[in-house]
């Protein structure tokens, strides 16, 4: 590709790139959250993760869900304690983004009955961790009761949710998850009692596999319309028709291309001989 032709692809990207409309969409919260597995609950593989779900009363749109609780009564991964403190956690994906490897995390002061391991925010609170486990219907902790659209542990736009959260200690009242504090989790957010803060849910959004391709096109496309309002050919007049070549040696009967204009020509200067 010479430089003027690459000079016009990236121009037709960048065109192409903030046409796109996910670029108006709201973005997600951004954190940088880091779960190790210990002993307890299921075995789930260190990693990262990036974005944060909560209240859509508190969290910008790209991180919003809608959500209850209730009480739970079935005991998961864990023998239950006896206190009132088993909640049915029921949201709705309201952010308009999909979501995977969704992490239940406890604030820091409260703990988790049926945890998996323990939860850090790297960039806040690094080295402090709080209790954690993976929101899914695998193992012994399967927490995940339902999904409402497809039963792959994907967090869909406008599906449902219901997990189950065993022995929540959040203090002397046992009040239920509440998650209104966007941008801190664990040993950055600190519980608060009597209506405050005590949980998080961390997620990574799922890419959508159709935008680098449509945006691809539609940057083809925005490349090809502009080499056609500068390629002379274009110009009126000048509509580009297939006709058959006179098959000799040179030519061999293949197909060309002659414009409207340059075809009539032809035609006159053909007819003019034979009127002599």
């Amino acid at each position: 590709m010479n430089p003027k032709a690459r000079s016009q692809f990236i121009t037709a990207v960048a065109a192409a790139a903030a046409w796109w409309p996910i670029n108006a969409t709201a973005s997600p919260v951004a954190v940088s959250g880091h779960f190790i597995d210990d002993a307890r609950g299921d075995a789930v593989a260190v990693q990262s993760l990036s974005g944060e779900l909560g209240d859509d009363a508190q969290f910008p749109i790209g991180g919003a869900i809608d959500y209850h609780t209730h009480r739970l009564y079935q005991d998961i991964g864990v023998p239950n304690d006896g206190i009132a403190n088993d909640w049915n956690v029921h949201m709705t994906n309201v952010s308009g983004q999909s979501w995977a490897n969704l992490f239940f995390v406890a604030d820091l002061g409260a703990t988790v009955g049926n945890a998996d391991g323990k939860v850090e925010d790297v960039a806040n609170a690094a080295s402090v961790f709080t209790d954690a486990f993976r929101i899914d219907a695998l193992g012994s902790n399967a927490n995940l009761l339902s999904e409402s659209i497809s039963s792959d542990g994907i967090f869909e736009p406008g599906e449902e949710w219901e997990f189950g959260v065993m022995n929540f200690g959040s203090g002397l009242n046992a009040l239920p998850p509440s998650f209104i504090t966007p941008g801190v989790f664990a040993g950055s957010s600190p519980m608060v009692g009597l209506g405050g803060t005590n949980a998080s849910i961390l997620a990574s959004p799922v890419p959508e596999p159709g935008v680098p391709a449509t945006i691809a096109l539609f940057a083809s496309l925005l490349l090809r319309r502009h080499r056609g309002r500068s390629d002379p050919r274009r110009a009126i007049g000048r509509k580009l028709l297939p006709f058959r070549a006179h098959a000799d040696s040179r030519s061999g009967g293949a197909m060309g291309v002659v414009s409207v204009r340059s075809r009539s020509a032809v035609c006159s200067a053909s007819c003019g001989r034979e009127n002599r």
